[in-house]
Order: C-alpha cells, then sequence, then structure tokens
C-alpha cells in the first residue's frame, strides 16, 4: 500500500530552518555539521556544473529553418533557460536552497559554541 494525504486535515505550518536557527532553537555538532556542509559543498558543485552546460543549452539548436525545425529549437532552448520552470531556473532554485542551508547549518554550529560557552562561563562564575 501507499501513503496517502489527509486533505481533510488542516495544512501544519513549517517553521523555516533559518528561522529556527536565529532564534537558537536549533543546534548542531561540529563533526555532524561539518559532514553537512561537506555534502553541500558537493551538491552546490553539481549545480554549479550543471548550470554551467545548461549555459550552453540554452541557445538556439541548429535544426533548420523550417517551420518544425525552428519550433523544435525554441522549445528545447525555452526548455533549458526559458521561464520559471526552465532546467536553469530550477537547478539556480536549487542552489540557492542549498546555500541558505549551508548558512542555517553554520548558524546551528556557532549556536552549539555559543551554549557551550554560557555553559562555561556560568560555571566558573559558580567555582569562583
Amino acid at each position: 500500500m501507499g501513503m496517502y494525504l489527509d486533505q481533510t486535515a488542516a495544512p501544519t505550518p513549517a517553521v523555516p530552518l533559518k528561522e529556527s536557527v536565529s532564534t537558537g532553537n536549533v543546534s548542531l555538532d561540529h563533526e555532524t555539521g561539518d559532514r553537512l556542509t561537506k555534502l553541500l559543498n558537493y551538491q552546490m558543485d553539481m549545480a554549479d556544473s550543471w548550470l554551467e552546460r545548461i549555459g550552453r543549452l540554452a541557445r538556439p539548436a541548429p535544426l533548420g529553418t523550417n517551420p518544425v525545425g525552428a519550433a523544435m529549437s525554441e522549445k528545447f532552448e525555452n526548455a533549458a533557460g526559458g521561464d520559471e520552470t526552465s532546467f536553469l531556473a530550477v537547478i539556480t532554485a536549487y542552489r540557492e536552497v542549498l546555500r541558505q542551508t549551508q548558512d542555517a547549518v553554520s548558524g546551528a554550529m556557532r549556536n552549539l559554541t555559543n551554549a557551550d560557552d554560557d555553559q562555561a562561563a556560568t560555571f566558573r562564575t559558580q567555582i569562583v
């Protein structure tokens, strides 16, 4: 069997990761954060590679000057780099989400460091 979405239930708004990190509700240890950062960097490099190749595809294909060839050429060009549903637009948006996620991971790692520093300062004042 499959999973089904109960469309009668009220939608639950998701709190964006950036907001959760900025309020200090999310923290991340450095080892895990470093692994996530490496994975995100790898994906951003892949997206950059795709964007470079898309740039070469987002031009008219040499399919001739007859109406069918011209129409197909335009269709392929638009699929690669046309409107907001083009491959270029989708991969650009994907890369931006990766960058934002990387920023959130860095912030979550800082949150843990700050919490550790605060705990250490509290501990030091209790010892003295």
